[in-house]
C-alpha cells in the first residue's frame, strides 16, 4: 500500500537578533479635569443677569452670573448703621466716666465738709449750745454726701463692664455687617479661574436659593488624560517613576497630536478592571482637548535591552510563538514586553522575551490555523 506523503506548509520566516526596543502600548483615554468646579448661590435673591453661554471661554474675575443686590444692600445700610450707633454709645460711655470721676471728686468735698459740719454741731450740742434739730441737719447732710459719693463710685466701678458689654456689640455687630458685605459680593458670580462654560442652570428672573447650581466650569489649562495601562505593564511603569525616569506618550485627535508626559498612576483600582488608571498631563497646556472626550494614547514604556521584536503575524494567542527546527514547529512559550508601533502609530512589531529562545533562532511569521508542535513546514525563500 503506497503511503500518502506528509504536506508541508509554506511559512514565512525571520532570524531573531538582540536589539534595544522601547516598547509602546496603544490606551484608549478620557480627557479629565481635577478642577471642573459648579459655582452655587451664596444668598437668596433674583437671577438679573447672565451674561455667558455654555462653551464659552472665560478669563479668571470674568461675571458669569449678576444676582439683584437690592435687599442684600438694604441689610448692609442697616448694619452700617447699627456699628455707627454703638460707636456713639462707645463714646458716650467714655465721656460718662470721665464726667463721673470728675463729679466724684466733687462729691467727697462736699461730703468732707459735711463731716465737719456734724462734728462741730456735736461739739456744739455738747456744751449745750445748740439745739438738738441743728445736730440732725447737719447729719442728714453728711448721710446724703456719702450716699452721692457712693453712687458715684459704683458707677465709676460699673464702667468697665458697660465698656465691655459696648465693645462686645459692636464686635458682633461689625461681624454681622462683614458678612452682609460678603453676601453683597457673592450676588456677583465670578470664574475663578481662565476656563470653559460646561452648564448654565439658570436664567433672569428665577429666584435662587443658598446652594442652588448656577454655572459649571473647568479649568482648561489643567486638563489631564486618564487611561487605563494593563497589569503586565503596572510594574515597568511603577518602576520608571519611583525612578524619575520620563515617561513619553503621545495623544491624537481629529489630525492633532499632543505631547503627553505620564505623571502618575491612580490611588486605586476600579473593580472589575484589569489594570491601573494613568494619569497623563499635555506638555503645553493645549486649549484644544476637550472635557470627558475619548481619545487615543501611544506610551513610550521604558527601554528594554537583549530583547526580540517579531512580526504580530508570529504571535499565536497573547503567549505562544513557534520555531522552526528541522523542518517542524515547535512552540515556544513568550513574554510580550510591548509593541513597537509605525509612524502612523499602528502596531508593528511585537517586543518578546523567552529564556527558551536564543540569537539565531528561526521562528516561523506565518499565520497557520492548524499549527502545533510537530507540524512539517517548508520555509519561503
Amino acid at each position: 500500500k503506497q503511503q500518502t506523503p506528509e504536506k508541508e506548509w509554506l511559512v514565512s520566516t525571520e532570524t531573531l537578533e538582540f536589539k534595544r526596543a522601547i516598547p509602546q502600548i496603544n490606551l484608549l483615554g478620557r480627557v479629565k479635569n481635577p478642577f471642573d468646579s459648579i459655582l452655587s448661590a451664596g444668598i437668596v435673591a433674583d437671577v438679573a443677569k447672565v451674561p455667558v453661554r455654555e462653551g464659552m471661554l472665560v478669563s479668571e474675575g470674568d461675571t458669569l452670573i449678576q444676582l439683584d443686590d437690592t435687599e442684600i444692600k438694604l441689610t448692609v445700610a442697616q448694619r452700617e448703621a447699627d456699628v455707627a450707633e454703638l460707636n456713639a454709645q462707645l463714646v458716650a460711655e467714655k465721656n460718662r466716666y470721665a464726667s463721673d470721676k470728675t463729679a466724684l471728686k466733687e462729691e467727697q468735698q462736699l461730703l468732707t465738709i459735711a463731716e465737719n459740719g456734724v462734728k462741730r454741731q456735736a461739739t456744739l450740742q455738747a456744751s449745750k449750745l445748740v439745739a438738738q434739730e441743728r445736730y440732725d441737719a447737719a447729719e442728714s447732710q453728711r448721710a446724703q454726701a456719702a450716699l452721692s459719693v457712693n453712687s458715684r463710685q459704683l458707677l465709676l466701678a460699673d464702667h468697665p463692664s458697660r465698656l465691655a458689654q459696648l465693645e462686645a456689640r459692636l464686635t458682633r455687630t461689625k461681624t454681622l455687617l462683614a458678612d452682609a458685605k460678603l453676601d453683597a459680593e457673592r450676588s456677583t458670580i465670578r470664574a475663578p479661574f481662565d476656563g470653559v462654560i460646561t452648564s448654565v442652570s439658570v436664567s433672569p428672573g428665577e429666584r435662587v436659593q443658598i446652594g442652588q447650581a448656577l454655572v459649571s466650569i473647568y479649568d482648561n489649562n489643567s486638563m489631564e488624560l486618564h487611561a487605563q495601562i494593563p497589569d503586565r505593564y503596572v510594574d515597568q511603569i511603577k518602576s520608571a517613576l519611583q525612578q524619575d525616569k520620563h515617561i513619553k506618550a503621545q495623544a491624537s485627535r481629529f489630525g492633532a497630536t499632543y505631547d503627553l508626559r505620564l505623571q502618575r498612576l491612580a490611588g486605586q483600582v476600579q473593580t472589575g478592571s484589569g489594570g491601573i488608571n494613568a494619569i497623563f498631563t499635555p506638555d503645553d497646556n493645549t486649549q484644544q482637548l476637550i472635557l470627558n472626550s475619548a481619545i487615543e494614547i501611544n506610551v513610550d514604556l521604558p527601554a528594554i535591552d537583549n530583547a526580540f521584536t517579531l512580526p504580530l503575524s508570529a504571535i499565536y494567542g497573547a503567549d505562544r510563538v513557534y520555531r522552526v527546527e528541522e523542518g517542524r514547529l515547535q512552540a515556544i512559550n513568550i513574554s510580550i514586553l510591548g509593541k513597537e508601533l509605525d509612524p502612523l502609530g499602528k502596531a508593528d512589531k511585537a517586543i518578546i522575551q523567552s529564556k527558551l529562545l536564543s540569537r539565531g533562532d528561526v521562528i516561523a511569521t506565518t499565520q497557520l490555523p492548524n499549527a502545533i508542535s510537530g507540524l512539517k513546514v517548508k520555509v519561503r525563500d
